[in-house]
């Protein structure tokens, strides 16, 4: 397998279209072709066991969590922590002990409203009478260091916020900012007035986001924050957390509620966040009250007819008109990447075609044929409107933005991106005249001569 593949089904299903290709072997161009050769290897996506809430791996994590508190390793003592809550049990003293040890990692970080925000959570999911003692001293102890000033962030760390007159429709995107058509490239922001270095003209929060499987114990699966990873459980499930009650509601009514319960077949078909295109699939289905035919009559109609993100008004948001909008944005087509788009997209079809939750929509066979279909197309869509948050070889999220993707690479760029925690913000990093275009490098917009070149 190759080195850039990833170790589990998805992988080996791309290395072995990787190879039919290489021998010369025409994969014809059809989404049903793709799909026939995945169910060709459908006993990879057959061997994979959901893990369920398990008292008894709920204290085997924690264990591991105490271990690394006892050296001192808090960030990886919070994230086993966290996998221990996922698996304790409803109504078991688990979930109550998980919540308490990370009283005691925050205690340890003067993070002492977190930490008595945890012993809240201790408290209110049966935390053992015996140990409540122990409890009682460190909720004293976190108020006497917060009474005596002690609390960390006592004045609040500055926000990187619009700095500039902002668009009247378009709350998070500066007043003077438009949209330009330019050869090679497509869709392009311009400068409608002059505007200076420092000024911050977009502060854009995600559509949807996906956490990467690596970090799904650290950040909150619907908003994409670490809430210094004080997270709570999917109820029902191991794989996700949130950063809320809010969150946790909004997940499940928008996509959880599909994806509930597969979260291990999910991570078994996942490439580069390739996991983000079905999730858009399952949000746009929402957002039509799950009503696949009209859903249809409109996406079929609008499919890569070009959008103007900028003719939408956020003073009266509509997540459906923003969601259509997305739909409709015309992509380029490099024939290098197409295979790989159609492969993941039929690789998630053959999967979620076997969740009851999706069978019971996608029912007929044209309605199949478009679900098959419109995930080509979001994984395409995914791949080139969504932006990494990177620290490492793996990106901790991958978020979808409408006005994000309407930057344009420049390997002498005016303008820096930075997509964090959920939200997608640009800076100005030179003066940008009336008229210029906004650009942004793929690559380090400073000099490193470490760097490798774009």
């Amino acid at each position: 397998m190759g080195d850039d593949l990833p170790e589990n089904a998805m992988g080996t299903i791309l290395d072995c279209a990787i190879n039919l290709l290489a021998h010369g072997v025409q994969i014809p161009d059809s989404m049903t072709a793709y799909r026939d050769l995945v169910l060709e290897h459908q006993q990879l996506l057959e061997k994979v066991v959901e893990p369920v809430k398990c008292d008894a791996k709920a204290a085997e994590f924690r264990q591991q969590g105490n271990r690394l508190y006892q050296a001192k390793r808090y960030e990886k003592a919070l994230e086993k922590y966290n996998e221990s809550i996922c698996y304790a049990e409803a109504g078991s003293d688990q979930l109550a002990m998980g919540y308490a040890n990370r009283s005691a990692i925050y205690f340890e970080q003067g993070e002492y409203e977190f930490a008595l925000l945890n012993i809240r959570l201790a408290r209110n999911h049966n935390y053992p009478e015996k140990l409540m003692a122990k409890l009682d001293t460190r909720e004293k102890n976190c108020r006497l260091k917060i009474d005596g000033g002690f609390a960390k962030d006592n004045v609040p760390c500055p926000r990187m916020g619009i700095n500039v007159e902002v668009n009247s429709k378009i709350p998070f995107l500066a007043k003077g900012v438009g949209m330009k058509q330019y050869p090679g490239s497509g869709r392009g922001l311009v400068a409608e007035r002059n505007f200076k270095t420092g000024d911050v003209i977009l502060d854009e929060k995600t559509v949807i986001s996906v956490v990467g499987s690596p970090f799904k114990y650290l950040y909150c699966s619907h908003c994409g924050i670490s809430n210094q990873h004080s997270l709570i459980p999917c109820p029902s499930c191991v794989m996700y957390m949130y950063c809320s009650e809010e969150c946790l509601a909004e997940d499940k009514r928008l996509t959880h509620r599909f994806e509930c319960g597969f979260g291990a077949q999910s991570e078994n078909i996942t490439f580069n966040g390739s996991n983000i295109a079905p999730k858009l699939f399952l949000y746009g289905l929402t957002l039509f009250n799950d009503d696949m035919e009209q859903m249809m009559k409109y996406c079929e109609k609008f499919a890569n007819t070009g959008a103007n993100p900028l003719t939408l008004d956020y003073t009266k948001y509509d997540p459906l008109e923003e969601f259509k909008m997305l739909h409709k944005a015309k992509l380029p087509c490099s024939p290098l990447v197409e295979y790989t788009f159609k492969l993941c997209a039929a690789v998630n079809y053959v999967v979620l075609m076997k969740q009851p939750a999706v069978q019971s929509l996608v029912t007929s066979e044209a309605q199949k044929r478009f679900f098959l279909n419109c995930l080509n197309h979001y994984q395409r869509l995914s791949s080139y409107l969504s932006w990494e948050w990177n620290t490492g070889p793996v990106a901790i999220a991958v978020g979808l933005t409408t006005f994000g993707s309407l930057f344009n690479h420049s390997c002498d760029p005016n303008a820096t991106v930075m997509y964090s925690h959920g939200r997608l913000k640009c800076a100005l990093i030179r003066p940008v005249r009336k008229g210029e275009q906004i650009t942004y490098s793929l690559g380090p917009a400073w000099f490193n001569p470490e760097g490798k070149p774009v």
